[in-house]
């Protein structure tokens, strides 16, 4: 195996089923294991996956916690020490990858290298039809114009074009679509588990820390590491991210880029 593909994931049984049989059909088969990261414990998950192993042709390990509040970042460590592998992929639980989401990633993953994309945000209409129907072949350009979903540009398969870009900028990682090598996030001791709220724990803080390793450099995955975020209610209030800044500013200023509560915890 080459690759983890980690998903965060929290209560949203039809979602989990879409992303895992996404994952079934991508061009890079026998070349990565999957890790449901739950901030939750739900026999349900349990049963669902229980019933896909079988036919799946990935194995799957499942991580799981007492659900008490936000605990996002304690569920990714555990998954990073239950990887089997040196290289990971870190997707959300409401987003289905393309076909060669995996293919692209395990093609660019090189050292110190962070590689990132983004989403296409389909529209609630698109993702009802999804539910409803169980199939992921609905996602294709035409659907994604006629129903008026947002970000198409970002479900455009275009490796050429990707070669061309290459470009580093600010606040550019999200943990619904990113590749980090495992060296690299021991380095900086894995996601900081401080973070008890949501909007910044478990991507903005992850890049500022990663970005303080000597060498480290960040690569764009536009136009081949696709992934699509299904429609849903935003979950998080502006009050809580706003929090989330204000905390993640004064770690920021602190300089504590090796996190004092992360995959080995240090006393203050």
């Amino acid at each position: 195996m080459q690759a983890s593909i980690i998903i965060s994931y929290y209560k949203n049984l039809s979602t989990l089923e879409l992303i895992l049989r996404a994952l079934d059909s991508q061009s890079a088969k026998n070349h990565f294991e999957v890790i449901v990261s739950e901030d939750d414990n739900d026999t349900a998950t349990v049963d669902l996956l229980n019933s896909l192993k079988a036919i799946l042709h990935f194995p799957i390990i499942h991580i799981s916690q007492t659900d008490s509040g936000f605990r996002k970042c304690i569920a990714l460590n555990h998954s990073i020490e239950s990887a089997n592998t040196d290289f990971l992929i870190f997707i959300d639980g409401d987003c289905i990858p393309h076909k060669k989401f995996v293919a692209s990633y395990l093609q660019r993953k090189t050292p110190k290298t962070v590689l990132y994309g983004r989403r296409v945000m389909l529209s609630e209409s698109i993702s009802k039809k999804i539910h409803f129907s169980k199939n992921i072949s609905l996602i294709h350009l035409f659907n994604l114009i006629a129903f008026k979903c947002k970000r198409i540009e970002e479900g455009i398969y275009f490796p050429l074009v990707n070669k061309m870009i290459q470009k580093t900028k600010s606040n550019m990682l999200l943990g619904c679509n990113m590749g980090i090598n495992k060296a690299d996030l021991l380095a900086i001791n894995g996601f900081d588990e401080d973070y008890l709220f949501p909007g910044g724990g478990e991507d903005s803080d992850i890049e500022w820390r990663l970005k303080k390793i000597e060498g480290i450099k960040f690569t764009s995955m536009k136009f081949v590491a696709i992934v699509y975020h299904l429609y849903h209610p935003e979950r998080f209030a502006t009050v809580q991210q706003i929090k989330s800044t204000v905390f993640m500013n004064k770690k920021i200023n602190d300089g504590n880029f090796f996190c004092k509560n992360g995959l080995t915890k240090i006393a203050s």
